[in-house]
């Protein structure tokens, strides 16, 4: 894997190729390497870069067209955090990240650093589906969970920003907040409304109304009525505003992207090298590192978190978590693994970085890192909770 992604970073900022050709070609030869056929790279790559596509791609079209016909300048710097927040509560990081794209242009330090913060509240915080996953494998109690991963996400954030501090100048563009940001809040609302709706408690109701919630937060409606609120706010009519392409690379790159991690997981290196960390001396060590090595290989959370629960569920008495609390931590230990490594192979890390203008070598160093050190600083929080209940 470090090789395919020191090729992906040749071949855009040496041979200046665009990122999706680059991931393209790196998907063919790491397949070839792997010894896959050319029949199972092409399935892979192909169901990985339509589901990214049809999962995030359509968001990150709402974004920049929306920036395009009414949301010229970025939010300001708590504000931006509190978005950065909110989203992390809906149902997909990603899409939520593609959605704020308006709130970080021309201010790059500002949008990393709500990049990071999105990151940290969905792997930790309730009702972001990551967090209820963890939560129902566990079997741990989430109001529990929410008061121990609540601070430790908060703690995450702060690191996140900070590190984004030492590495991204600030930026003197004004930050805007006015009623024309209902275009954005209102899909974000709906996505958090798919992070509570598909709770297992089913709060929201079961049969029609659980269909209703999460098929009103589906990436198309949400692009529709996000388009439609910006045209209705914007008060004029601009057609040429929505024949802009700009946003076709980096559309490229999220599918790219899906398709580069699909090929990662047809090769089973995620779950072969997850079973080697899982050793009854490391405590809350386990789970984190369980869910951390299949992030950095899938580069899908959801699924990091799903695999390492599951693979660690059964050895709870042996790492000493079998109690409530013990519960809640282990959860929160596979949250915060979810956050690290988020690099090439994941759609989140392409949005982030188009947002920020970064190069991918650049990217690497401050969304990876920053990725890397907001997880291990979660793990310390972790760890210090567990030696004081």
């Amino acid at each position: 894997m470090p090789i395919a992604i020191a090729m992906i970073v040749l071949l855009v900022q040496r041979i200046r190729l665009p990122a999706f050709l680059a991931i393209m070609a790196t998907v063919v030869v790491y397949g070839i390497a792997a010894d896959m056929t050319f029949q199972s790279i092409g399935k892979a790559f192909g169901l990985g870069f339509t589901a990214a596509i049809e999962q995030v791609g359509l968001l990150v079209m709402a974004g920049a067209l929306v920036s395009s016909v009414l949301l010229r300048t970025p939010l300001g710097t708590g504000t931006a955090a509190a978005a950065g927040a909110l989203a992390g509560l809906g149902g997909s990081a990603a899409g939520g990240l593609a959605l704020l794209q308006p709130a970080g242009q021309d201010a790059p330090r500002r949008a990393l650093g709500m990049a990071l913060t999105l990151l940290a509240v969905a792997a930790l915080v309730a009702p972001s589906p990551l967090a209820v996953a963890a939560a129902s494998v566990l079997k741990a109690d989430l109001r529990t969970m929410l008061m121990i991963a609540g601070p430790v996400a908060a703690a995450a954030a702060a690191l996140g920003w900070w590190h984004v501090a030492r590495l991204e100048p600030a930026t003197q563009a004004p930050g805007r907040l006015g009623w024309a940001w209902l275009c954005i809040a209102i899909p974000i609302a709906l996505l958090i409304v798919q992070s509570v709706a598909q709770m297992p408690s089913e709060p929201l109701g079961k049969g029609g109304a659980r269909e209703f919630y999460t098929g009103v937060s589906k990436p198309l409606i949400l692009t529709a009525l996000a388009i439609t609120l910006a045209v209705v706010l914007a008060r004029r009519w601009e057609p040429s505003t929505l024949v802009g392409r700009s946003w076709a690379p980096l559309l490229l790159a999220v599918g790219a992207s899906g398709g580069l991690a699909r090929v990662f997981d047809e090769t089973g290196m995620a779950e072969l090298l997850a079973e080697y960390v899982l050793h009854p001396r490391y405590g809350v060590l386990t789970p984190f590192l369980a869910a951390a090595v299949v992030k950095t290989m899938q580069g899908n959370s959801l699924t990091a978190v799903l695999t390492a629960s599951g693979m660690v569920e059964p050895m709870l008495p042996a790492l000493g978590l079998d109690s409530a609390t013990g519960r809640a931590l282990a959860a929160a230990a596979v949250g915060a693994g979810s956050m690290a490594v988020c690099h090439v192979n994941d759609p989140f890390f392409w949005i982030a970085a188009s947002m920020a203008k970064l190069s991918p070598g650049r990217a690497l160093l401050v969304i990876s890192l920053g990725s890397a050190v907001m997880a291990f600083g979660a793990l310390v929080v972790i760890a210090a909770v567990r030696q004081f209940v």
